[in-house]
């Protein structure tokens, strides 16, 4: 059978942010902070090693310094690609009930955050996943009903509405 390879494959938000990869409010209060505590909860959830966590926070603090990747309306995408200590596209989705200080491009609070880490061969996975969440930016309803459902209960109904949107 014919092996699509990594960075072919289409990488959906259900399956990047499935439920044990949600943290539904995040304790950070401002970027710096906000990144690792996303990074630790991919570490104690086994998603990464310690290491991999220390890398992965120097690329995403590495992408930060090139522009803020709070893109406002309440949304937040840190990110990094070619991260060689992983082997797929790894995520973690965070909702900040408060909002934290994100350095967003309209000065707002962050209260949405999608942490996306891709392997040295998934720039286009990678692409693939900020278009769905760049989607979801688009829908200032939907993010707003995002960040203030409680118990995130339709939240992946949401993510597979999107999902279905680039089959």
């Amino acid at each position: 059978p014919y092996l699509v390879a990594e960075s072919e494959r289409r990488v959906s938000l259900v399956e990047t942010f499935p439920a044990d990869r949600i943290i539904r409010d995040l304790a950070a209060r401002d970027k710096k902070s906000a990144i690792k505590e996303l990074l630790q909860f991919l570490v104690e959830q086994g998603s990464l090693t310690e290491d991999a966590a220390k890398k992965a926070e120097k690329a995403v603090q590495k992408r930060e310094s090139v522009g803020s990747t709070g893109i406002g309306k309440g949304l937040a995408i840190p990110h990094a690609k070619d991260c060689s200590f992983v082997d797929g596209v790894v995520g973690v989705f965070a909702r900040s009930v408060h909002g934290l200080g994100f350095e967003a491009v309209d000065g707002g609070l962050v209260h949405v955050i999608f942490l996306v880490l891709s392997p040295v061969d998934g720039a286009e996975s990678h692409l693939n996943l900020m278009k769905r969440i760049a989607l979801l930016h688009r829908e200032e309803k939907t993010l707003q009903y995002i960040a203030k459902d409680e118990k995130l209960e339709n939240l992946h109904a949401i993510f597979k509405e999107v999902d279905e949107e680039f089959v």
